[in-house]
């Protein structure tokens, strides 16, 4: 894209809410990152406000709800860049894509993004509908993993440019001191493995597999695992589940939300993902900058991420297959330091948020 107006220029950048997860940590580092001798970020939201509200409040940049109906709220937000002058538009995820045709014959240039496994985070009732809106206002796509962007290379028109740009994670420095502080406050002593698991408590987490893949492993090998996230509907039923198995007290704990994962994870010596599907998670990336080993399922992005042996190891949606991979790590502290370090060395050098935001906003050019 190619100015046409003078910097800063206003730039209209749309989500869906501001809740407490990867996504908006993502954009949070986004807007952490922007030049703003270039640019002027105002922010809409199609759906809530939420945690995030006061961090990106406290940048300087304006945060605005739309409101009505999916037709009020286009229309809303036609009338709003109409008035703010907004030069540049850039969606943060496929649902919320569909907001470049309120701004059809304005002239306004619009980025979107795929931010999960292929179309997975639209409707799945008329789904060929809200891929077809989420594909057909835009000039620049940015998907997070090459899988995504294999699944929507097929679709896009000539005219459209498809970009892959994953994910950014902090350095963590602190890791040691975040160790030690959440295993005293967990009580469990350092010379035990503790697993530990990070997400909402909803289907798509599948922590139902993640129970029983240490309940598998614990016949072999004594662990201890914590399951951190906010509650979806699932807490009770996986308590039971917990309950059912008949463990040691504490073997299995689910400790709810915690103001930042990323301290709990330093506390792990085994971080695991048991998700169905996954965009690019970016507790798995939290967990390689820490230097945490991870034993993943083969879900979206992993074969980016995660070298197999090298980083971490991946493995089949089957609780046998994450305990087999659990055990190995277990087992062999050497082997875990090694993976570990290997993890954060390589996000370090490939993840880095300022390099990763740079590439989306030279997108916005």
């Amino acid at each position: 894209m190619n100015a046409d107006f003078e910097y800063p220029a206003d730039i209209a950048i749309v989500h869906g809410q501001l809740a407490h997860g990867g996504s908006e940590r993502q954009l949070y580092m986004l807007l952490q990152h922007c030049d703003r001798k270039r640019w002027r970020p105002h922010l809409y939201l199609s759906g809530e406000l939420g945690v995030w509200e006061s961090s990106v409040r406290a940048l300087d940049i304006p945060v605005t709800l739309l409101h009505g109906n999916p037709i009020a709220k286009m229309w809303q937000f036609r009338r709003l860049c109409k008035a703010a002058l907004i030069r540049r538009f850039m969606s943060w995820g496929a649902y919320t894509n569909g907001y470049a045709l309120a701004l059809a014959g304005l002239s306004i240039p619009c980025v979107g993004s795929f931010r999960n496994a292929h179309f997975d985070d639209l409707p799945k009732r008329g789904r060929w509908f809200w891929t077809w809106l989420s594909l057909s206002g835009v000039v620049s796509i940015v998907c997070n993993s090459q899988e995504t962007l294999a699944a929507v290379q097929s679709r896009v028109k000539a005219h459209q440019r498809l970009v892959y740009i994953p994910n950014g994670v902090q350095a963590i420095t602190n890791a040691a001191s975040y160790r030690a502080q959440w295993r005293r406050r967990l009580e469990i002593d350092d010379q035990e493995i503790l697993v530990v698991g990070v997400g909402r408590l909803s289907a798509q987490k599948n922590f139902a597999r993640f129970i029983d893949a240490v309940i598998l492993a614990n016949q072999t090998c004594r662990m201890r695992a914590v399951i951190a996230g906010p509650d979806l509907g699932l807490r009770s039923t996986l308590q039971r589940h917990i309950e059912a198995a008949h463990l040691a007290p504490g073997t299995i704990r689910l400790i709810g939300p915690v103001p930042d994962a990323r301290e709990l994870i330093c506390a792990a010596d085994i971080f695991m993902l048991s998700s169905d599907f996954e965009g690019m998670p970016n507790v798995v990336l939290e967990a390689m900058a820490a230097g945490v080993p991870c034993v993943c399922t083969r879900v979206n992005s992993m074969a980016e991420l995660i070298e197999q042996g090298v980083h971490g190891w991946v493995t089949e949606h089957r609780p046998d297959a994450l305990a087999k991979a659990l055990l190995q790590l277990a087992k062999d502290p050497a082997l875990r330091h090694i993976l570990g370090e290997n993890a954060k060395a390589c996000v370090a050098h490939e993840y880095a948020p300022a390099m990763v935001s740079k590439r989306l906003w030279q997108l916005c050019e």
